[in-house]
């Protein structure tokens, strides 16, 4: 009898997981959820065990190396005691997450007979002089790399030693058909206390990469023309700076500290516009969320923004840093519904059509083969 067809185990290998909603876990999450399990098996290996696996586990087995330290000894002697592992079960194929464990795992795996993939989701600010020399030494192992966009393509090219055959841009992937609930109550009452306002939003955590500040001048400026316009933050960490700066600018009562959301795609249902005023994104999980939910977005012009929002058609581009040009487009949308409507729409075909997961999954599934051959025995 014809021998069938197994799938092939694909080790899927980061430092941490604890939150399937967070970007470059969340992508994780949901490509190895989207696996065609006929083609692929996946297998996790994280470097530290989390709350969260440990109380829901994950939609495939996973293992816990329990060393994180890169240049511990441990370490390295534990991981290849695994790679040796994962190898004489069948792993041909590893895709890594996360920084330490992408200079880790490519020399070791490689020469337990395993590829590696990496993957690249930011512009590159971790690029210190030591993982810079760790990454010419590491990356010479390496088979191929994935990015979230072409702007991080060309940064992962210029500052890796993979030549430019090897980098593949994926973009995320987005399930579209996902419920976002009703509309939460606080929300719901703020609006309801607020009838006529318009309501922006930025989703992000509260660091200065963020730019947050920026956000809050824009406003003062437009309470000072007299836009009932308001903000809406949703995301962790310290509020104290930017509530003084709103108290200055005269705007405390217009920005709206949500904190940390599960909810997040609900909270979108009571906004109007969709902000994020980083100085640097890779790809930016924010704002094709904004798009999904049919809001105009305004953004910075950093990173691979500009890969996702088509200036005028989708939402609008600004200088980074630039207060006046966010002024000047918030307020245009501000000012007209019709308009907020047409982008709005707009920006919600497009999510529709270039961010769905299947897209995602099938092309990750596209390279997992090229590099292991199609069918291969274990």
């Amino acid at each position: 009898m014809p021998q069938q067809d197994v799938p092939q185990p694909i080790l899927f290998v980061i430092d941490h997981f604890r939150n399937p909603s967070a970007g470059t876990e969340g992508q994780m999450f949901n490509l190895i959820k989207g696996l065609d399990r006929a083609r692929f098996e996946p297998v996790l290996l994280v470097f530290r065990d989390s709350e969260y696996l440990q109380k829901h586990g994950c939609p495939c087995t996973y293992h816990v190396l329990g060393q994180t330290r890169v240049f511990s000894l441990k370490t390295w002697v534990a991981l290849w005691k695994m790679a040796r592992r994962f190898r004489m079960s069948g792993v041909q194929l590893a895709h890594v997450f996360f920084n330490d464990a992408s200079v880790l795992c490519p020399p070791v795996f490689r020469l337990n007979g395993i590829k590696t993939i990496i993957s690249r989701r930011d512009m590159g600010y971790w690029y210190t002089p030591v993982y810079r020399a760790m990454l010419a030494l590491s990356g010479r192992f390496v088979s191929a790399a994935i990015t979230n966009s072409e702007a991080v393509r060309q940064v992962t090219a210029r500052s890796e030693p993979l030549a430019p055959s090897q980098v593949h841009v994926i973009y995320n992937g987005y399930d579209l058909g996902a419920s976002s609930g009703d509309l939460p109550a606080d929300l719901a009452e703020l609006r309801f206390r607020h009838p006529n306002a318009v309501f922006a939003g930025l989703v992000a955590n509260i660091r200065p990469i963020k730019r947050m500040e920026d956000a809050v001048m824009a406003f003062g400026k437009l309470n000072q023309r007299g836009h009932d316009l308001h903000l809406v933050l949703i995301g962790d960490g310290n509020q104290g700076d930017l509530r003084l700066l709103s108290s200055q600018q005269g705007v405390a009562d217009r920005i709206h500290f949500l904190g940390p959301r599960a909810d997040v795609k609900a909270c979108l249902k009571a906004l109007d516009i969709g902000l994020l005023c980083s100085e640097s994104e890779g790809f930016s999980n924010a704002i094709i969320e904004y798009m999904q939910a049919g809001l105009p977005v305004v953004c910075s012009n950093v990173g691979g923004n500009q890969e996702a929002v088509e200036h005028n058609e989708t939402g609008y581009l600004y200088p980074c840093g630039d207060i006046g040009s966010l002024t000047k487009h918030l307020e245009a949308l501000s000012k007209s519904k019709e308009l907020r409507k047409r982008i709005g729409d707009n920006a919600l075909r497009r999510a529709r059509e270039r961010f769905n997961m299947d897209t995602m999954v099938a092309k990750h599934q596209d390279i997992y083969e090229g590099l292991i051959g199609p069918g291969s025995a274990r």
